[in-house]
């Protein structure tokens, strides 16, 4: 009895310290999408999915902003094989530091170029206090795109929480360990 007890506590902590967010973003949305409030800490934000910045299939991403596909829109073959940071001679709202079709992030309801980073398939970010994380899709132009990228963000667990689990397990080691010597000594 005293195991299970220790058991689900031990569950029961684990989960308390575990962030976890997913959210679509879609590739026509105007431009930003909130993927939720979070506590100070590091979090991985992954990604996967794909958009399509034409809507007609021949221009379909991956969240790292290189092409799924063979891009087949005339006048963008210059998207092969890896993608680009520029399309119709401009740069995508998140800056030359961003590929179009990209899924990008920052940490501000009302960025400026400079906030947006490359999330891509996986990144890890670290909030120095509690805040919010958005993300968009990188693009010049998004009214006739389509596609989502699905994003979950899950707390990176802190030395701390390993040490309090491997504590706990300890814990659970004697006593179990504590009960067997003294049904030994009763029989």
């Amino acid at each position: 009895m005293i195991l299970r007890t220790i058991a689900i506590a031990a569950s029961l902590l684990l989960s308390a310290h575990t962030a976890f967010a997913s959210t679509s973003v879609n590739a026509n949305n105007a431009p930003i999408v909130d993927l939720g409030s979070f506590s100070a800490g590091t979090y991985t934000i992954s990604a996967s999915g794909s958009v399509d910045l034409v809507g007609d299939g021949s221009f379909t991403m991956n969240p790292d902003g290189t092409p799924k596909s063979e891009v087949t829109t005339p006048g963008y073959s210059y998207f092969n094989p890896s993608g680009s940071v520029i399309a119709d001679g401009a740069y995508g709202f998140a800056g030359a530091g961003v590929k179009i079709g990209a899924l990008a992030g920052t940490f501000s309801s009302t960025p400026d170029v400079a906030d947006w980073f490359t999330i891509g398939y996986s990144k890890q970010v670290t909030l120095a206090t509690a805040g919010h994380i958005y993300a968009a899709v990188n693009d010049t132009y998004s009214a006739n795109n389509s596609g989502v990228f699905l994003v979950n963000v899950t707390a990176v667990p802190e030395p701390e929480s390993y040490a309090l689990l491997l504590a706990g397990l300890g814990l659970v080691g004697a006593v179990a360990r504590r009960k067997t010597k003294l049904q030994r000594l009763l029989s």
